[in-house]
């Protein structure tokens, strides 16, 4: 199956799950859930400039992802997950977020989201891993973390969706 169509399974596959999820979750947790959401993509500028820039073989997926999506807010589903929108990804690219992570080897990145507690996602452009990267420090491009702040959470980006989707059932 190709990447594109993944995407598009996992966004039909989301559009149902994250209403149930809402509906279900305060008889399950005693508390209202935050706002739970996967904005479809509706203009495809942003995209195109993210692909202009990231023409990674790493990040393939991510740049197909924003074909289809603009957007992902899960705050109650595991430490909470944000996608950004593309146009923030190209900010960071451009200086705002970092784009590798220190320590011999320098690795290069893409942040594309974060969680509920301060933690970036990003995409290793060596490997296609999807890494949490928590606790470290920012010097300039550079974030600088130690071998517990960096820990790799799905083999590529395909598998990272994969694992929203699973959160909520």
């Amino acid at each position: 199956m190709s990447s594109e169509a993944s995407i598009e399974v996992w966004l039909d596959e989301m559009s149902s799950l994250v209403p149930r999820f809402v509906a279900e979750f305060e008889a399950r947790h005693g508390y209202p859930p935050g706002e739970h959401y996967v904005a479809r993509s509706t203009d495809r500028s942003s995209r195109d400039a993210l692909a202009a820039i990231l023409c990674d073989r790493s990040a393939r997926n991510l740049i197909e992802f924003y074909s289809y999506v603009a957007c992902v807010s899960l705050p109650d589903v595991g430490p909470g997950f944000f996608i950004q929108e593309a146009e923030e990804v190209v900010s960071g690219l451009r200086g705002a977020q970092p784009t590798c992570v220190s320590g011999p080897p320098d690795t290069p990145i893409v942040v594309f989201g974060s969680d509920g507690g301060g933690a970036l996602f990003a995409i290793d452009r060596r490997t296609g891993a999807v890494i949490r990267l928590a606790g470290g420090s920012l010097l300039g491009a550079a974030y600088e973390v130690g071998k517990s702040e960096l820990q790799v959470v799905a083999r590529g980006f395909l598998e990272f969706l994969r694992s929203l989707r699973d959160g909520l059932e």
